[in-house]
């Protein structure tokens, strides 16, 4: 997990993470799932691919939501 949180420093899409994880997609959404639920991690909300905002070019749609680390949140230690 805590090499998951130091890729997500800068935001990167499921895609990427699983591909510098060297894990599959669908594992790799569930870690991310988990992390949020943990409170570790978010995405970032706008995805609709919408094309109505100066961003329209960038928005990756919703298979393509960025996540990233919430600032200030540490990573888990090992569990005793």
């Amino acid at each position: 997990m805590a090499k998951v949180l130091n890729l997500l420093t800068s935001p990167k899409t499921p895609r990427e993470l699983a591909g510098a994880l060297g894990l599959s997609l669908e594992v790799t959404l569930l870690l991310l799932q988990q992390l949020e639920r943990r409170g570790y991690v978010q995405s970032l909300p706008c995805t609709t691919s919408c094309g109505a905002c100066a961003f329209r070019n960038l928005c990756p749609g919703p298979n393509e939501t960025p996540w990233v680390r919430i600032p200030g949140k540490l990573a888990p230690g090992p569990t005793p």
